[in-house]
Protein backbone atom coordinates (compact mmCIF):
# COMPACT_ATOMS: atom_id res chain seq x y z
CA UNK A 1 0.00 0.00 0.00
CA UNK A 2 2.46 2.65 -1.14
CA UNK A 3 -0.05 5.51 -1.03
CA UNK A 4 -0.97 4.72 2.58
CA UNK A 5 2.73 4.65 3.47
CA UNK A 6 3.23 8.00 1.74
CA UNK A 7 0.38 9.46 3.80
CA UNK A 8 2.01 8.13 6.98
CA UNK A 9 5.40 9.56 5.94
CA UNK A 10 3.70 12.90 5.36
CA UNK A 11 2.45 12.83 8.95
CA UNK A 12 5.98 12.23 10.21
CA UNK A 13 5.70 8.59 11.28
CA UNK A 14 8.65 7.55 13.45
CA UNK A 15 7.80 3.90 14.19
CA UNK A 16 6.04 1.91 11.48
CA UNK A 17 4.38 -1.25 12.85
CA UNK A 18 3.87 -4.04 10.35
CA UNK A 19 2.19 -7.16 11.74
CA UNK A 20 2.27 -10.05 9.29
CA UNK A 21 1.88 -13.77 8.77
CA UNK A 22 4.51 -13.77 6.01
CA UNK A 23 7.76 -15.48 6.99
CA UNK A 24 9.36 -15.40 3.53
CA UNK A 25 12.71 -13.68 2.95
CA UNK A 26 11.04 -11.18 0.62
CA UNK A 27 9.08 -9.81 3.59
CA UNK A 28 12.34 -8.87 5.30
CA UNK A 29 13.40 -7.03 2.14
CA UNK A 30 10.08 -5.17 2.13
CA UNK A 31 10.57 -4.10 5.74
CA UNK A 32 14.07 -2.80 4.99
CA UNK A 33 12.68 -0.92 1.99
CA UNK A 34 9.99 0.75 4.14
CA UNK A 35 12.56 1.77 6.77
CA UNK A 36 14.78 3.37 4.12
CA UNK A 37 11.91 4.89 2.14
CA UNK A 38 10.17 6.37 5.18
CA UNK A 39 13.22 7.24 7.23
CA UNK A 40 11.53 5.49 10.15
CA UNK A 41 11.98 2.52 12.43
CA UNK A 42 10.08 -0.59 11.35
CA UNK A 43 8.77 -3.13 13.83
CA UNK A 44 7.45 -6.20 12.08
CA UNK A 45 5.82 -8.80 14.30
CA UNK A 46 5.14 -12.27 13.00
CA UNK A 47 3.77 -15.41 14.56
CA UNK A 48 5.67 -18.65 15.08
CA UNK A 49 3.34 -21.62 15.02
CA UNK A 50 3.26 -25.34 14.44
CA UNK A 51 0.54 -27.53 12.94
CA UNK A 52 -0.62 -28.52 16.43
CA UNK A 53 -1.48 -24.86 17.17
CA UNK A 54 -4.40 -25.10 14.71
CA UNK A 55 -7.55 -27.22 14.83
CA UNK A 56 -7.09 -30.67 13.25
CA UNK A 57 -8.45 -31.55 9.81
CA UNK A 58 -11.07 -31.36 8.50
CA UNK A 59 -11.83 -28.27 10.60
CA UNK A 60 -8.63 -26.55 9.39
CA UNK A 61 -6.61 -27.81 6.42
CA UNK A 62 -3.32 -26.51 5.03
CA UNK A 63 -4.15 -27.01 1.36
CA UNK A 64 -1.54 -28.81 -0.66
CA UNK A 65 0.75 -29.65 2.25
CA UNK A 66 -1.51 -31.12 4.94
CA UNK A 67 -0.49 -34.71 4.19
CA UNK A 68 3.20 -33.87 4.78
CA UNK A 69 2.67 -32.23 8.18
CA UNK A 70 3.23 -33.68 11.63
CA UNK A 71 1.91 -31.99 14.78
CA UNK A 72 5.37 -30.44 15.33
CA UNK A 73 5.78 -29.18 11.75
CA UNK A 74 6.39 -25.44 11.60
CA UNK A 75 3.69 -23.80 9.49
CA UNK A 76 4.78 -20.20 10.10
CA UNK A 77 8.43 -19.69 10.98
CA UNK A 78 8.15 -16.22 12.49
CA UNK A 79 10.68 -13.64 11.37
CA UNK A 80 9.87 -10.73 13.67
CA UNK A 81 12.35 -7.94 13.10
CA UNK A 82 13.23 -4.38 14.10
CA UNK A 83 14.92 -2.23 11.46
CA UNK A 84 16.43 1.25 11.79
CA UNK A 85 15.84 4.16 9.36
CA UNK A 86 19.25 3.39 7.83
CA UNK A 87 18.17 -0.17 7.01
CA UNK A 88 20.22 -1.74 9.79
CA UNK A 89 18.61 -4.77 11.42
CA UNK A 90 18.56 -3.99 15.14
CA UNK A 91 16.90 -7.22 16.30
CA UNK A 92 15.84 -10.41 14.58
CA UNK A 93 14.72 -11.76 12.31
CA UNK A 94 13.90 -14.61 14.64
CA UNK A 95 13.05 -17.98 13.05
CA UNK A 96 13.92 -20.17 16.05
CA UNK A 97 10.58 -20.24 17.87
CA UNK A 98 8.52 -18.03 20.12
CA UNK A 99 10.60 -15.11 21.33
CA UNK A 100 10.51 -11.53 22.42
CA UNK A 101 12.84 -9.23 20.50
CA UNK A 102 13.76 -5.72 21.56
CA UNK A 103 16.10 -2.90 20.59
CA UNK A 104 17.07 0.56 21.79
CA UNK A 105 15.85 3.15 19.28
CA UNK A 106 17.82 6.34 18.72
CA UNK A 107 15.12 8.70 17.44
CA UNK A 108 17.87 11.11 16.33
CA UNK A 109 18.65 8.62 13.57
CA UNK A 110 15.39 9.59 11.86
CA UNK A 111 16.54 13.17 11.23
CA UNK A 112 20.00 12.01 10.17
CA UNK A 113 18.54 9.64 7.57
CA UNK A 114 16.10 12.25 6.24
CA UNK A 115 19.06 14.47 5.34
CA UNK A 116 20.03 11.77 2.84
CA UNK A 117 16.56 10.84 1.56
CA UNK A 118 13.17 12.28 2.46
CA UNK A 119 10.36 11.14 0.17
CA UNK A 120 7.94 13.80 1.43
CA UNK A 121 10.61 16.46 1.91
CA UNK A 122 13.45 17.56 -0.35
CA UNK A 123 13.12 14.47 -2.59
CA UNK A 124 9.41 14.98 -3.23
CA UNK A 125 8.40 16.73 -6.43
CA UNK A 126 5.12 18.41 -5.47
CA UNK A 127 5.10 20.38 -8.71
CA UNK A 128 4.88 17.04 -10.55
CA UNK A 129 3.32 14.56 -8.10
CA UNK A 130 1.05 14.95 -5.12
CA UNK A 131 -1.19 12.81 -2.93
CA UNK A 132 -4.57 13.97 -1.69
CA UNK A 133 -5.72 12.18 1.46
CA UNK A 134 -9.34 12.43 2.51
CA UNK A 135 -9.19 11.95 6.26
CA UNK A 136 -12.90 12.31 6.92
CA UNK A 137 -15.26 9.31 7.23
CA UNK A 138 -16.45 7.93 3.92
CA UNK A 139 -18.21 4.83 2.66
CA UNK A 140 -16.08 2.34 0.75
CA UNK A 141 -18.67 1.91 -2.02
CA UNK A 142 -20.79 4.63 -3.59
CA UNK A 143 -23.33 3.97 -6.33
CA UNK A 144 -23.99 6.72 -8.83
CA UNK A 145 -26.25 4.87 -11.27
CA UNK A 146 -30.03 5.12 -11.45
CA UNK A 147 -30.41 1.44 -10.61
CA UNK A 148 -33.61 0.30 -8.97
CA UNK A 149 -33.34 -2.33 -6.22
CA UNK A 150 -36.02 -5.02 -6.19
CA UNK A 151 -37.22 -7.15 -3.27
CA UNK A 152 -34.93 -10.05 -4.21
CA UNK A 153 -31.88 -7.81 -3.96
CA UNK A 154 -31.49 -7.65 -7.74
CA UNK A 155 -30.51 -4.29 -9.19
CA UNK A 156 -32.12 -3.27 -12.45
CA UNK A 157 -30.70 -0.37 -14.42
CA UNK A 158 -33.20 1.30 -16.77
CA UNK A 159 -31.87 1.34 -20.34
CA UNK A 160 -33.15 3.49 -23.18
CA UNK A 161 -32.83 1.94 -26.64
CA UNK A 162 -33.32 4.14 -29.68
Amino acid sequence: MPLLRTALYGKGIEIYCAPTADSRDVWQASMTHIALEGGCFVLSANQFCRRKDYPPPPEYVFSGIEEDLTPDSVVCAGGSVIISPSGTVLAGPNYEGEALISADLDLGEIAREKFAFDVVGHYSRPEVLSLVVRDHPATPVTYTSASVKTEGGLCITPVTIS
